[in-house]
């Protein structure tokens, strides 16, 4: 069984939160997490007696529960979040709600009044690569460190395999046609449970063409109208889609970064898929799809590691209108720091072109730059910018 390493940051949160919402994608672990807890009394309400009980009554549901309650899937019951809301305002102690869901319940419109200023809400991801192997990442720290390293070797990964195999548990206990079996699965009980329930849509064969369309363009700044027109959707009814995969957290977009030059650059997002081996079980690993899906799986892998990092960035890209960009920027207490990411096993001078155009509109806030790459060896190229390679995310301390 697999670390969870957002446990210990779970449990300092229900130290001092009346209630703590424990969200994310289906299928990640949230229920295995909750239960290895041992915290309070579990009730799912996958379970339909559970589920009617609440639907029927939420304020005598819970008061007839005893102790700290555990709710899992509580986007099924939206209503509930009213009754907690009334109790936790009678009595603010720490801990009494455990909730998780697999959708943002904050921007279901049938939830009501949510519990703003009452809860903290955690993200669980797709495993990191870290947990995969037993070793907590603290590559997030080391960019923000006032010291980064200056030579380090590691050995070769298949990296075509790695992003193939993606972070949720049951696809990376399996290989080949059988992981393709799984999210083929993973996707039909998406549709059949959670949007169909949540959305209320028709059109539900839309979402796997949409996320096609996504996947096909990992690394490029959103363009939504595009998306439309390749999915043959009103662009109105391709946002909302668009809002409801961030809902149900397997959708991430990561706004521009900006210096307050607005004018000279690119304001579009980038959206990435919560998995690289979701977004390559619809587009396949080739060389054409490597480099995007292997972004992917970059971000996504410094996006999970900022849940138990003690640095918490802010996640943007960067490109100008003359084709100057970086993959990554993370900004955290008014300091920058440039990632691009290259499948590549070598690099030339010219890979750092971006990260100086970043170091450049940045200025003083510049911390250092990192060119994340296919190769085995780290080395400093000058005064802040590195060639680090890729499995130093999850190996490097």
């Amino acid at each position: 069984m697999y670390p969870r390493f957002l446990a210990s940051r779970l449990r300092e949160a229900l130290q001092d939160n009346p209630v703590v919402f424990l969200a994310g994608a289906r299928q990640v672990g949230k229920s295995t997490l909750v239960q290895r807890l041992g915290y309070g009394v579990y009730r799912t309400f996958d379970d339909p007696l559970v589920l009617g009980a609440a639907l029927a009554d939420p304020l005598a549901f819970l008061k007839a529960q005893e102790g700290p309650l555990v709710l899992d899937e509580v986007q099924r019951a939206p209503g509930l979040l009213l009754a907690i809301k009334r109790l936790v305002d009678e009595d603010r102690r720490p801990g009494r709600f455990l909730l998780t869901g697999s959708a943002n319940v904050l921007v279901l419109p049938q939830a009501g009044e949510t519990l703003v200023g009452r809860m903290e809400v955690l993200v669980l991801w797709p495993l990191s690569q870290g947990e995969v192997e037993g070793t907590q990442e603290g590559f997030l720290d080391l960019l923000f460190a006032p010291r980064f390293p200056t030579a380090w070797r590691t050995e070769p990964v298949d990296l075509g395999a790695l992003v193939a195999r993606g972070g949720y548990p049951e696809a990376v206990r399996r290989e080949g046609r059988r992981r393709l079996a799984w999210f083929r699965s993973y996707l039909k009980l998406l549709l059949e449970r959670d949007v169909r329930d949540l959305a209320r849509i028709h059109r539900l064969l839309e979402v796997p063409r949409i996320l096609e369309f996504l996947a096909l363009r990992l690394g490029s700044p959103l363009n939504q109208s595009e998306v439309a027109r390749g999915a043959g959707l009103p662009l109105s009814t391709l946002r909302d889609y668009l809002a409801l995969l961030e809902a149900l957290f397997l959708l991430v977009r990561l706004p521009a970064w900006t210096p307050g030059l607005e004018g000279r650059l690119v304001k579009a997002p980038k959206a990435f898929l919560v998995d690289s081996g979701l977004a390559a079980s619809l587009v396949g690993v080739r060389e054409n799809t490597l480099g995007p899906l292997l972004e992917n799986f970059v971000v996504m892998e410094l996006i999970k590691a900022s849940g138990w990092s003690q640095v918490v960035p802010a996640f943007y890209h960067f490109r100008t209108h003359q084709g100057q960009e970086v993959d990554l920027v993370l900004e955290w207490e008014g300091q920058v720091v440039g990632v691009e990411i290259k499948a590549a096993r070598t690099l030339g001078l010219r890979d750092f072109a971006g990260l100086r155009a970043l170091r450049s509109l940045a200025g003083e806030r510049f911390l250092r730059g990192v060119v994340l790459y296919g190769g085995e060896e780290l080395l400093a190229v000058e005064d802040g910018l590195y060639a680090v390679p890729i499995p130093a995310l999850w190996r490097l301390q």
